[in-house]
């Protein structure tokens, strides 16, 4: 192992550049997956991990996961992290020209850690609804995919004086945030909106629905109206970086949250607590 920190590997190397033959920088062949670190410890990394493997059990790409499990703590010994973000991509490798992959190619695998500064999610965000609408496939809707070019657009479209954008799909449904899920109270109950067909099914967005059931309180998935978010009590952003953030203010939609007590709220900053607490023991 070299002297000092690492802060990328790639393919088990300490390195920052890829061949520009490999299918992730041509196609956008590949899946990825952000970790937050905390006491150089992984949050909810059981549940990233399934993911990416369902990611690359959709795209078939063919990855040796104790190996990247094993760089992993490698990446994270050599650094011994407090608070930072680990990235994880994985693409189908080098590739000639073409789509159509070759019958058996060498994967990519890139471990990055980046420097994080949490938000003050203690404020209510400020949110706009981006004009640009989400593309819907039922393959690949829910994974994290190399292809983000509905969040660049989308996320282009957001003032800097709000700190996240909501997303649409084509049929005009809120589906998510352009980094982060929805969870939202509608006349006393918990929906989270349908991403079978858009969107990424968050980590945290699924643990907080776990957790949430075994207080017995379900969660129902359903097509939801931006006309039917303005009606909501409470509504949650939430991704596995930043934990939990209500929504204060739908700048573009005349929208402001009720000043009124908000239990799901007050339980979901519980349960997020809770889980913070764990990992930094």
């Amino acid at each position: 192992m070299p002297d000092g920190p690492l802060h990328s590997l790639i393919n088990g190397q300490q390195a920052e550049h890829i061949s520009i033959r490999d299918r992730g920088f041509q196609y956008g062949d590949g899946c990825f997956e952000t970790v937050r670190i905390l006491s150089n410890k992984p949050i909810l990394w059981s549940a990233h991990f399934k993911r990416l493997e369902h990611a690359c059990e959709t795209l078939h790409l063919s990855v040796n996961f104790n190996l990247l499990q094993s760089e992993m703590a490698q990446l994270l010994l050599a650094n011994k992290a407090t608070d930072v973000i680990l990235k994880i991509t994985i693409t189908r490798g080098e590739g000639g020209r073409g789509y159509a992959p070759t019958a058996q190619s060498d994967c990519t695998r890139i471990l990055q850690l980046i420097d994080y500064v949490a938000p003050a999610t203690n404020n209510g965000a400020r949110v706009v609804v981006c004009h640009h609408r989400l593309s819907s496939n039922s393959l690949l809707g829910g994974i994290k995919h190399l292809n983000r070019l509905d969040q660049v657009l989308a996320s282009m479209q957001i003032p800097e004086n709000c700190d996240e954008g909501l997303c649409l799909d084509e049929g005009g449904f809120v589906i998510e945030g352009c980094r982060s899920n929805l969870l939202l109270a509608i006349d006393n109950q918990l929906i989270a909106p349908d991403l079978s067909k858009s969107g990424v099914e968050g980590v945290m967005l699924n643990y907080l629905i776990d957790e949430f059931g075994k207080k017995g309180t379900a969660v129902a998935r359903k097509t939801i109206r931006l006309s039917e978010l303005k009606t909501a009590g409470e509504i949650l952003l939430c991704n596995s970086v930043f934990g939990i953030w209500p929504i204060a203010e739908i700048q573009n939609e005349d929208w402001r949250a009720a000043l009124k007590e908000k239990p799901f709220t007050a339980t979901a900053l519980e349960i997020q607590s809770k889980l913070f607490r764990n990992i930094t023991r």
